[in-house]
């Protein structure tokens, strides 16, 4: 799953946006918690992805007065 971009996450309903919120605070704890173990990850770009796209989110979601 790439990154949202602001366009994408706007044409989103507020369930949406939440629902896509929760997926990324999941793909970025299991990300963690495997680097975290001693694993490695594939594309250790993919945390700063996901922390760019939750911020994306919430920011969308203070904008339109949603959260």
């Amino acid at each position: 799953m790439g990154e949202l971009k602001p366009t994408e996450i706007r044409k989103l309903t507020r369930e949406q946006k939440l629902k896509k919120l929760e997926e990324y605070k999941q793909k970025l704890f299991k990300v963690k918690s495997e680097l975290a173990s001693g694993g490695s990850i594939e594309n250790p770009g993919q945390i700063q992805e996901y922390k760019r796209t939750i911020a994306r989110i919430l920011t969308i979601l203070t904008e339109e007065g949603e959260l």
